[in-house]
């Protein structure tokens, strides 16, 4: 059930403009006194990354210039740019170049735990598709990746879920992941969760069919305090403005600002959140794909039953996964179609089987990086649907009103980076959206090392990091057992904390 215009017409009562309405100076002065529980929801999407392709460019093309930008001074709109579906999105996304998941390459065979009886713990030092479980528990893969088990290692969900409880740990997808080393959620014994595909089930794991959300005359906070600060900001600015202007113009304007005041006095004004979603409202579309398109829907339908659970306290953590490397439905895009047209038989052409390797290994080709990247760019346009849905939904537990998205951690990644297969550890795809209530910069570009040297910089820190933003200060390492210690793995990356 999407947030509609009707639904949040009921959020706002009386008032007379809704959050989605309200102009970007009344947004940002309400998200900088959210004081929200921060959520958390990872995001995943298949067939790697071309960096040189995914980062944001300066208009006339080139590296950014510095390694901390302002993504409004950089753009998503080039040939071939992947993210260009995001352009809308850059205030409340910050662009990570530079990641990189090596703790695969650790290869630590004289840990405590990796000696058992002269045999080691059985590890895989590559890098390819087993290791996608190595993101959300920054361990080190099993040698045998059909086993899913990530051996007492969970992931970060299931870890900020046993920490900071709520009813439900969602863990969804958009069609099924068919192998357990494919999955994203690994539990406390490092065992794979298998995600449900079917967003009525989701639904129904978070709501019981008997829940009722709070009466509607009872906000769950009270926003007089933020009607204020947002009166009292705007007041300034039009005061600036009335003394530029005589007679009937500035009789608008104190007609104008005297009808402000009196809707702030009054109570009206800003939205009051609440929790709007009873346990009859499932959503009415089920998990079939059958089509590309159906693709988008599903998401949606995922990111939006997400964004519900965690409006009403019954899920604080999520993971969802937007397709995995086998199911073809990329090679249906017209643009990918286009590209590959004198390349591969269209007929049997499969973007993942073909094209993604054949990218690497066979060279690029103005073709094929059309079309690989045409592929991607299908990628975030349903990440971009994901926070669309997130940001459409009120947040009733944060006080100046904010949304959803503004008070969860999102952090969309892939199951490898830039890349052959088994070399896929380095310059690994992140992006960090909605910042947990301004717990992580946003709208920032942030280059995390010299993208061409052999510098490094471990995957586990963005862990550290999620973590500590969501309130656990305690936390200075997250991942493989036998690095614990190691300072290359431990700490947040302070670029990115606020």
């Amino acid at each position: 059930m999407k947030l509609s215009r009707r639904r949040l017409g009921a959020v706002i009562g009386g008032a007379t403009i809704g959050a989605a309405l309200l102009p970007q100076w009344m947004k940002k002065v309400r998200a900088q006194a959210a004081g929200a529980p921060v959520r958390f929801l990872a995001v995943r999407s298949p067939h790697g990354v071309d960096r040189d392709y995914w980062i944001p460019r300066p208009t006339g093309g080139g590296e950014p210039g510095s390694a901390d930008m302002d993504l409004m001074e950089l753009t998503f709109e080039y040939e071939n740019a992947i993210l260009s579906p995001l352009t809308d999105w850059r205030s409340k996304i910050t662009v990570l170049d530079g990641l990189d998941t090596q703790i695969v390459k650790g290869n630590n065979t004289s840990g405590p735990s990796y000696q058992s009886g002269g045999q080691t713990r059985g590890t895989y030092g590559f890098h390819g598709h087993n290791e996608q479980g190595t993101v959300l528990t920054g361990a080190q893969p099993p040698g045998n990746r059909d086993s899913g088990n990530y051996d007492n290692h969970p992931s970060l969900d299931f870890y900020l879920h046993d920490r900071l409880p709520a009813p439900a740990l969602l863990t969804a997808s958009v069609e099924g992941t068919g192998l357990p080393w494919k999955n994203m959620s690994y539990d406390a014994n490092g065992v794979s969760r298998t995600p449900t595909t079917d967003p009525q089930e989701v639904f129904r794991q978070a709501f019981p069919e008997d829940f009722v959300p709070p009466t509607s005359g009872e906000p769950a906070v009270d926003y007089s305090a933020g009607e204020q600060l947002v009166h009292t900001y705007g007041e300034g600015a039009l005061m600036r403005l009335r003394e530029r202007l005589v007679g009937k113009e500035r009789d608008k304007i104190d007609a104008h600002m005297s009808a402000m005041a009196s809707l702030v006095q009054g109570g009206g004004g800003l939205p009051a959140g609440m929790c709007l979603t009873s346990g009859t409202d499932v959503p009415t579309r089920n998990g079939d794909v059958g089509s590309s398109a159906a693709v988008l829907e599903v998401a949606r339908a995922h990111a939006r039953t997400i964004g519900q659970a965690f409006a009403c306290g019954r899920a604080r953590n999520a993971t969802l996964q937007i397709l995995n490397d086998y199911p073809n439905w990329h090679s249906d895009q017209p643009e990918v179609q286009a590209a590959i047209s004198a390349l591969y038989d269209a007929s049997t052409f499969r973007y993942h089987e073909n094209l993604v390797h054949d990218y690497w290994m066979d060279g690029m080709g103005d073709a094929r990086r059309a079309a690989y990247t045409a592929g991607l760019r299908w990628n975030a346009t349903h990440f971009a649907a994901v926070l669309e849905e997130l940001d459409a939904i009120v947040d009733p537990l944060d006080p100046m009103g904010g949304t959803i998205l503004d008070n969860t951690i999102v952090f969309w990644h892939n199951e490898f980076g830039h890349n052959g297969h088994d070399q896929q550890e380095s310059r690994h795809p992140a992006i960090i959206a909605g910042g947990g209530g301004k717990t992580l910069k946003t709208g920032r570009y942030l280059r995390l090392r010299n993208i061409e040297s052999d510098d490094r910089v471990a995957h586990n820190r963005l862990l550290v990091s999620i973590a500590q933003a969501m309130g656990l200060s305690d936390v200075e390492y997250f991942g493989d057992r036998d690095f614990e210690g190691n300072s290359f793995y431990s700490g947040p990356l302070t670029q990115l904390m606020v």
